[in-house]
């Protein structure tokens, strides 16, 4: 998804698809407990589709 702000990026379009490598290597906020009750219920195993509609990193 390419996003243009003539505010901020002189118009230029961002890719924030790209940054996701960045983010999940930076942003480990959670904790293991968080990642062990979705394997528990069995959610985002290998082969599954995901879609994630969350808006911001959801830390405040």
């Amino acid at each position: 998804m390419k996003i243009i702000n003539r505010d901020i990026d002189s118009e230029n379009p961002f890719d924030w698809g790209k940054t996701s490598f960045d983010y999940a290597k930076f942003c480990d906020i959670y904790p293991q407990e968080f990642y062990q009750k979705i394997i528990d219920r069995k959610l985002c195993l290998d082969g599954q589709s995901v879609l994630d509609i969350g808006t911001g990193t959801g830390a405040s």
